[in-house]
């Protein structure tokens, strides 16, 4: 005797789920850029113009069916982590001219979301030394003239070896200027900070050095996404500047507490 599976319903979304769903896209449809919530002009309530989209087709269709083939559903078809708030026109055009790349490409998306979400979840776990935020404020002050750095004080090469893999060239073309920029000049800084209190510099770079291995963990292969997180992280504690945070990371990736050699 044949059964026939029961086909899972479409569930209503919480008002918190859909809070969820909405701040993760940054109020722009993800797939063409339109937002989605607007006021119209004279009135006093916004109007939602997004539609939840499942990214795995909830009831596919039997076209849909054979090019799905070799694909698994997730197990919670209506799960947040299967959908995503997209501008109604986005919507439709995916449901009926569906495209298997089009669907890898909006769970790409999708995932980077979940990545943000979880990155900024764990940020809120790690805290991050009061010394930093000196450090952070010379940065920003720093001339942008590069220094003349020589070889026995700096070794470009282990940049290099760092960066090799999993990272993309302009990715790596930004870390090596900023090292090369500012590395003594911070290296300095942080030697007379270590004069008066070398434990608290000491627990700085312990601290750096845990949230990055948290990162990699999360992110094991792109270099890109952990040194944006680790420099989100240390922009997002501190309050300052995240392009001074980003100087400040790659100074760490030089003085071997981010992107080990060997990793």
């Amino acid at each position: 005797m044949t059964t026939t599976a029961t086909k899972p319903k479409r569930i209503d979304y919480t008002d918190n789920q859909h809070s969820i769903l909405y701040a993760e896209t940054g109020g722009c449809c993800p797939l063409c850029r339109a937002p989605i919530l607007f006021r119209k002009p004279g009135a006093k309530k916004i109007t939602k113009s997004y539609e939840i989209a499942h990214i795995f087709p909830l009831h596919p269709t039997p076209a849909q069916k054979a090019a799905l083939a070799g694909r698994t559903p997730p197990t919670d078809i209506n799960g947040l982590e299967n959908v995503i708030a997209l501008c109604p026109t986005c919507h439709t055009r995916f449901d009926k001219n569906f495209q298997i790349t089009e669907m890898d490409r909006i769970r790409k998306v999708k995932d980077g979301f979940l990545a943000n979400a979880k990155a900024k979840e764990t940020a809120a776990q790690y805290v991050i030394q009061q010394e930093v935020f000196g450090i952070l404020d010379t940065i920003a002050t720093m001339g942008s003239a590069i220094a003349t750095i020589p070889p026995v004080q700096f070794d470009i090469s282990t940049i290099e070896k760092k960066l090799r893999n999993d990272m993309s060239p302009l990715q790596q073309s930004e870390i090596k200027l900023y090292a090369t920029s500012y590395y003594i000049r911070i290296r300095d800084h942080i030697r007379l900070l270590e004069q008066n209190d070398q434990l608290s510099i000491r627990i700085l770079q312990s601290q750096i050095k845990t949230y990055y291995l948290e990162m990699q963990r999360q992110h094991p292969n792109n270099k890109d996404a952990v040194f944006s997180y680790v420099a989100e992280w240390i922009s997002g504690r501190t309050g300052k500047a995240l392009i001074a945070a980003r100087v400040l990371t790659s100074f760490f990736v030089q003085n071997c507490e981010v992107f080990d050699v060997g990793a």
